[in-house]
């Protein structure tokens, strides 16, 4: 088989294995109900309790990100957070996109605007196609190929540093054992911060890409674990 048919086959591959891991994102929402969060979460920041409100309403969003009510309170939540911590040690809050897509949908984008190129470009290399066609065929392809690739690469990230919220009243965030000693970083209820490694129940906590210090896994929820604390977790 020559060159130019060969090309379009292994794209037309490439999509199939980015259909797969867009069936494989759907796993992580499987066991996770988005209204049970949402109510869970309203019912923590009715509480004033802002790390488990802003954990579980994180969580929400990510299954149902265009959700109007989950947006709202996710808005609310992480606003009296930094009322709580001063309005002058943090930037502007960070507001919930109404046209965000949710992960597997994210992937599903991908995947079809890919195959529709991979599609393209297989026709073409069968028979004549118009100059344009044929271009747009590319650009569709190397599209969906960039955007899986930027999906994947924030996957890799997601998994090696996952996203954690604050959940303890004042967290310290201390050197590690075998480093010098230093002052505490302290954090507060409703804080968002990245996730390193872990040393027995210590947890690296990192702040804009750096490491600040460690602190104990207890005061932290990861949002991937946040549908472990509502009630209808597994019914289903």
């Amino acid at each position: 088989m020559s060159p130019r048919r060969v090309i379009p086959l292994l794209t037309l591959l490439v999509v199939v294995g980015a259909g797969a891991l867009a069936d494989s994102a759907r796993v992580d929402s499987r066991h996770a109900d988005a209204a049970a969060l949402y109510n869970s979460g309203t019912e923590a920041l009715r509480r004033g309790d802002l790390g488990p409100a802003v954990a579980l309403l994180e969580a929400a969003r990510r299954i149902d990100p265009r959700a109007g009510d989950v947006r709202a309170n996710l808005a609310i939540a992480r606003s009296r957070v930094q009322e709580r911590a001063g309005s002058d040690s943090h930037g502007p809050i960070p507001v919930p996109s109404p046209f965000a897509l949710s992960a597997p949908e994210r992937w599903n984008a991908a995947a079809a605007v890919a195959a529709l190129g991979a599609l393209i470009l297989l026709t073409a290399a069968f028979r004549p196609l118009p100059r344009r066609l044929a271009i747009l065929g590319a650009a569709c392809f190397a599209l969906g190929a960039l955007s899986g690739l930027m999906l994947l690469l924030g996957a890799r990230e997601e998994a090696r540093h996952p996203q954690a919220v604050v959940v303890a009243p004042v967290l310290d965030v201390l050197p590690a054992p075998d480093e010098r000693p230093a002052s505490p970083y302290l954090l507060a209820a409703g804080e968002e911060v990245r996730l390193g490694t872990t040393r027995g129940d210590l947890v690296e906590v990192r702040v804009g890409g750096n490491t600040i210090g460690w602190a104990r896994r207890s005061g932290l929820w990861r949002v991937a674990d946040a549908p472990r604390y509502t009630a209808g977790f597994g019914s289903r």
